[in-house]
């Protein structure tokens, strides 16, 4: 039986590079697979970056289906009136575009274009996706964020970074129309956006996927039981620290999410996966790529120097303490939204 995988990135063209380098790594690690779709949602993305797309598919054989994402800016935008986040629509446009897209098996993975690919996905082919819309794996957030969104603290709450969708599941669901009617008369806007509407709708419907295919940086930045601790998170609505030490030995899929470390892709970073980011972009066709420069704010600069020269003891309660005050900001944001 051939194994074909089914891609889905967003893009806009700032983080076109960042996203080539996903798809570069994601290429060379699965050479093995029959076929490998890549179906790019193109956020006016420039016409170099697009032929470097073209090319880095080309490199290995693959196919690159560019999808024009002009209608579902105007149905985000005009016909739902929601508000974009930081300044872009890119993060909607996997919600809108799913229905659209035509496949030749029945899922198609979803990745955020800051995971970096380091094995097979070939396991993800055959999936048992039984009778959900979707597999995903816990987010590593807050507890008490999901009181916002009045998902009860029990309850499992994943993240979207890494989604397998259940293509055939996702039409005969509708699940397009129900976001778009919630989007119409409950709510028109989240905080995390596409993940929080996930969660909102389908979370009863979502298989769990084991935490190797999206590990999130923040257990090698603060360590595991203190990111266990830090956030509230238990076993019943978590992974056990023993199923978070297994991933964290060799994950397939890291997720290099933000911190006071800074990003890979920005110049002065000290995020653990920078080693890992620049091996694969020195092989990729954005190897000339210059990294960014970030104009940081103070608290930025604060907590950074406190986590660099402080003892992990007592540099978590603080951090702590930082993250209480961010779910209050963030609580006031959410607030906002809901009125709009």
């Amino acid at each position: 039986m051939s194994k074909i995988l089914n891609v889905l990135y967003q893009s806009n063209d700032y983080y076109a590079p960042i996203t080539g380098v996903s798809l570069t790594s994601l290429m060379m690690h699965n050479q093995d697979l029959d076929e490998i779709n890549v179906y790019l949602l193109n956020d006016e993305i420039s016409e170099d970056n697009l032929k470097k797309f073209k090319e880095a598919c080309d490199d290995y054989g693959r196919k690159l289906i560019l999808i024009d994402t002009k209608k579902i800016l105007i149905k985000l935008r005009d016909e739902l009136k929601v508000s974009p986040f930081k300044g872009t629509y890119t993060t909607y446009f996997k919600l809108i575009s799913v229905k659209d897209l035509d496949l030749p098996t029945d899922r198609v993975l979803q990745l955020d274009g800051d995971t970096i690919i380091t094995g097979p996905l070939a396991e993800l082919c055959e999936f048992d996706l039984e009778d959900v819309v979707l597999a995903a794996t816990y987010d590593c957030t807050m507890n008490g964020y999901k009181t916002l969104i009045d998902i009860p603290l029990t309850d499992k709450y994943y993240n979207g970074g890494v989604l397998l969708i259940n293509h055939k599941k996702w039409l005969e669901e509708d699940c397009e129309g129900q976001i778009v009617e919630h989007l119409k008369h409950v709510r028109n806007g989240y905080y995390t956006v596409d993940q929080d509407i996930l969660n909102v709708l389908f979370r009863d419907q979502i298989k769990y996927l084991d935490l190797k295919y999206n590990f999130n940086s923040g257990f090698y930045i603060y360590g595991i039981k203190e990111s266990l601790r830090m956030y509230d998170l238990k076993d019943e609505y978590y992974n056990t620290i023993e199923e978070v030490k297994e991933a964290y030995k060799q994950p397939i899929v890291y997720h290099c999410m933000g911190a006071m470390t800074g990003r890979p892709w920005e110049q002065n970073s000290i995020h653990p996966q920078n080693n890992l980011f620049d091996q694969y972009l020195k092989v990729s066709r954005w190897k000339d790529f210059e990294k960014v420069a970030v104009n940081r704010k103070m608290i930025f600069k604060l907590q950074r120097f406190l986590y660099q020269v402080l003892p992990r003891s007592l540099y978590i309660p603080f951090h702590k303490q930082g993250q209480k005050a961010y779910l209050k900001k963030m609580d006031k944001v959410v607030q906002e939204i809901s009125k709009e």
